[in-house]
C-alpha cells in the first residue's frame, strides 16, 4: 500500500500565513498606540517619569533579548512567539489595574520579557520556511510588504482604542490582552513548518545551552562588521527617535484639546505616510551597491523633518507636516535594513543576531528616553525634538561605512583568489 505524504508547503502558502501571523500580532499591541502617554500622563506622571517606564521596557529587552532568541533558537520559534503573547497578555492586565508609578514599572518589565520571547521568533520562523520553500533573491520587497502590512494592523486597532479611551482611558489595554489571546493561538496553530531537530533539547540543559548561544550570538555579532555597524547604527536612530514616539500624543492632545480621538487620527495619518515610504521602497528596489547611500539620504532627510517638527513645534498644522514627511522618509528606509541585516545571517542563529541588533538599539533607546525626558520636563518636547533630529543624523555615517567595508570585503577576497 503506497503511503500518501502530505504535499510540502509552498511559497504562497508560507507567505500568507506569516502575513497572518504577523498582521494579528500588530493589531493586537496597537490598541495603545497614541493613548499609551496620555494614559500614563493621566495617572499623574511626567513626562521623565513617562519615559523612564519605557526606559524600562528597553531596558528588560537588553538584558533579556539575546538569552530568548537563544530560547528561540534552541527550542523553537513557535513555542518562544505563544510563551511571549501569554506574558504580554499579563502584563496589559497589570497595566489596566495600576495606579502608582511603581506598578507601572513592574508591568513593564513583564512585557519586556514577553516582546523579547516574540522578539525575532516571527521573521526567524517565516525567513527559515521560505528559504527551505524554495524563495530566492533579496528579501526587500517581502519585508516592505510586511511593514505595511503591520502598519495597517496597527492603525486599525489605534483607531478603535483612541476612540474607546475617550470612554475609559484605561479600557483600550482589556482590548490589547485580548488581541495578544487571539495572536498567541493563531500563532501556534500556522507557525508550525520549522526545521526537524535531531537532538531534543531537556529542560535541565537549557541553562547549559542558552549561555553557549549567548556567547556564540555575542561573539559572532562583535566579529561581523556589517552586523556589528548596522546594529550600531540602529541603536542611534532609536536613541534619537524613540522619545519622539513617546512624546507626540501628549504635545498634540494638550495644543488641540479636542479630545483623545483625535490622537487616533493623527497616528493613522503618521502611520499612512510610513505606508506609502514603504510602497515606494517596494516598487524602487535596488541592488546592494546602491543601498548604503539611499538608506544614508533617508536617514538625513527624516532627521531634518524632525528638527523642523520641533522647530515649528508652537504651530501645530506646520509641526504634524514635518513629522508626515518625516514618516514617509523613515517608512522607506525601515524595510531596507531589516532586508539588508537579514541577509547577514544564518539560519542556525537568526533568532540570536536578531536579537543582537535589538539589544543594541533597546540599550540606546533607554539612554535616549531617560536625557529626553529631562530635556522634555526643563525645555519643552519641541527643543528636545531638535536635538533628537541632530542625533540621528550620526547613524547615516555609520550606514554609508558599512558599505564601504563590505566592498573592501569583496574586493579583498577576489584578489586573494
Amino acid at each position: 500500500m503506497e503511503i500518501v505524504r502530505p504535499h510540502a508547503p509552498t511559497i504562497r502558502d508560507i507567505t500568507r500565513r506569516y502575513y497572518t501571523v504577523w498582521g494579528l500580532y500588530s493589531f493586537a499591541g496597537g490598541f495603545l498606540f497614541g493613548v499609551y502617554p496620555i494614559f500614563l500622563h493621566s495617572r499623574g506622571l511626567d513626562q521623565f517619569q513617562i519615559n523612564s517606564v519605557l526606559a524600562t521596557y528597553f531596558l528588560v529587552l537588553f538584558l533579556t533579548d539575546v538569552p530568548t532568541g537563544a530560547f528561540a533558537d534552541l527550542l523553537g520559534r513557535r513555542r518562544s512567539y505563544v510563551l511571549g503573547a501569554s506574558l504580554r497578555v499579563i502584563a496589559f492586565i497589570l497595566y489596566f489595574v495600576a495606579h502608582h508609578y511603581y506598578v507601572f514599572l513592574i508591568a513593564e518589565s513583564i512585557d519586556g520579557i514577553g516582546t523579547t520571547f516574540g522578539n525575532g521568533a516571527i521573521d526567524a520562523w517565516g525567513v527559515d520556511a521560505l528559504d527551505d520553500a524554495g524563495y530566492e533573491g533579496l528579501k526587500d520587497r517581502l519585508f516592505s510588504r510586511i511593514s505595511q502590512l503591520t502598519t495597517l494592523g496597527f492603525m486599525g486597532s489605534a483607531m478603535i482604542g483612541a476612540y474607546v479611551a475617550d470612554l475609559n482611558i484605561a479600557w483600550p489595554w482589556l482590548l490589547g490582552a485580548g488581541g495578544y489571546v487571539i495572536a498567541g493561538v493563531v500563532g501556534a496553530l500556522l507557525m508550525h513548518d520549522e526545521r526537524p531537530r535531531a537532538v531534543k533539547t531537556r529542560v535541565a540543559e537549557i541553562p547549559v545551552q542558552v549561555a553557549a548561544r549567548i556567547t556564540e550570538g555575542v561573539r559572532s555579532g562583535l566579529s561581523t562588521p556589517t552586523v556589528m555597524m548596522l546594529s550600531a547604527a540602529g541603536a542611534i536612530t532609536v536613541a534619537a527617535w524613540a522619545p519622539y514616539w513617546i512624546s507626540w500624543p501628549i504635545m498634540f492632545n494638550q495644543s488641540l484639546a479636542v479630545g483623545v480621538w483625535i490622537i487616533g487620527w493623527i497616528y493613522c495619518g503618521l502611520s499612512t505616510a510610513r505606508l506609502i515610504g514603504a510602497e515606494v521602497s517596494a516598487r524602487y528596489i535596488v541592488d546592494e551597491t546602491q543601498r548604503a547611500a539611499r538608506v544614508s539620504m533617508l536617514v538625513i532627510a527624516a532627521s531634518a523633518m524632525l528638527f523642523l517638527a520641533g522647530l515649528f513645534g508652537g504651530r501645530p498644522a506646520i509641526s504634524l507636516a514635518m513629522l508626515f514627511i518625516m514618516n514617509l522618509f523613515t517608512g522607506a528606509m525601515m524595510p531596507l535594513v531589516q532586508s539588508w541585516f537579514n541577509e547577514q545571517l544564518e539560519s542556525g542563529n537568526r533568532a540570536t543576531l536578531l536579537s543582537f541588533r535589538s539589544t543594541f538599539e533597546t540599550m540606546g533607546g533607554s539612554i535616549g528616553l531617560l536625557f529626553a525626558g529631562h530635556i522634555a520636563d526643563t525645555a519643552g518636547i519641541p527643543f528636545e525634538w531638535q536635538i533628537a533630529g541632530l542625533i540621528s543624523l550620526c547613524a547615516a555615517p555609520v550606514y554609508w561605512a558599512t558599505r564601504r567595508r563590505e566592498v573592501a570585503e569583496v574586493a579583498l577576497a577576489g584578489s586573494a583568489k
